[in-house]
């Protein structure tokens, strides 16, 4: 758990270990480069025995004495991924999970998502008598008004995945009246915000913290996806929609957070998962805090 004042953010695991090739993940990686870096990237951010990057898969709790806010809800339950087999058909403890921190669905005030791919909306529905219904019935459901209009464009949705993850997992919450639309700016709750950050996704947003008028810290959704994307801000994912800008906003974001020394919680990088944006000898470099224990057995 990380606190200020009366603000606390929990993390709920949904997956945490070897994922993908880095090679997949950041096309313009090269062998040369990874061996450059491979020293310090193994074993917690590159499996030497698998060879692949290890990540986490989760969601961020936020609770304040006013309200409970879920952020991205990872890549869900019971949902069919035939192209994606890291999320096909799974069964995770997620609600479990959830309860073990003592959050019921129904207690959730907002379920901010700060994108709309597939592994970042996945528990926003769950399979009940065959249809998908949401998780949180009481939440609103904040999604940037820029996304929506990229990603309700289903030739958008064939260029980045075939399989139906918006009409399981988004779509149901707009028919259900929780789809809230929110600008750059919108405030969640005292001292919690919204940013644009345009460039993974056109509408990407972070999640920015302010305690005593100083920003403290900022939730970095898919910015970057593993630490090495800090050391080599100009390695961009393979499902990164601008390339350009996403590189810019990289840039941009690492700039402010290590002149701010802030909190950075990014959505992917493996327990202890949270750290500070430090700079060393003209480069970036990510330096875990480790405020987040690991949860084993992963299914």
């Amino acid at each position: 758990m990380i606190a200020w004042g009366e603000v606390t953010v929990e993390r709920v695991l949904e997956f945490d270990g070897p994922g993908l090739d880095p090679f997949f993940l950041l096309p313009e990686l090269t062998q040369g480069l990874l061996d450059e870096h491979r020293r310090w990237l193994e074993p917690y951010l590159l499996d030497a025995q698998s060879g692949k990057l290890r990540s986490s898969f989760h969601s961020f709790v936020i609770r304040t004495p006013r309200t409970i806010t879920v952020v991205d809800t990872c890549g869900g339950n019971d949902k069919h991924r035939p192209n994606r087999p890291r999320y096909h058909m799974k069964k995770h403890p997620y609600l479990e999970r959830l309860a073990a921190i003592g959050v019921r669905p129904e207690d959730v005030n907002y379920v901010l998502c700060t994108h709309l791919h597939g592994d970042h909306v996945g528990q926003n529905t769950r399979l009940v008598d065959g249809r998908w219904v949401p998780t949180f019935p009481n939440a609103k459901y904040l999604i940037s008004r820029v996304e929506w209009d990229y990603w309700i464009d289903a030739a958008n949705r064939r260029k980045y995945n075939e399989d139906l993850f918006f009409e399981d997992s988004v779509q149901p919450i707009l028919d259900a009246g929780l789809v809230q639309f929110i600008d750059d700016g919108f405030t969640v709750d005292r001292g919690i915000s919204a940013v644009q950050t345009p460039g993974h996704t056109p509408g990407h947003l972070c999640v920015r913290f302010e305690h005593e008028g100083r920003e403290v810290a900022m939730m970095s959704g898919d910015l970057m996806h593993n630490a090495l994307q800090v050391t080599e801000p100009a390695l961009n994912s393979c499902f990164c929609v601008d390339a350009a800008q996403s590189r810019a906003t990289r840039r941009i974001f690492l700039e402010r957070c290590q002149d701010n020394a802030t909190l950075v919680l990014p959505a992917h990088f493996p327990t202890p998962t949270a750290g500070r944006v430090v700079r060393t000898g003209g480069r970036f470099h990510f330096g875990f805090d480790g405020p987040f224990p690991t949860i084993r057995g992963n299914p």
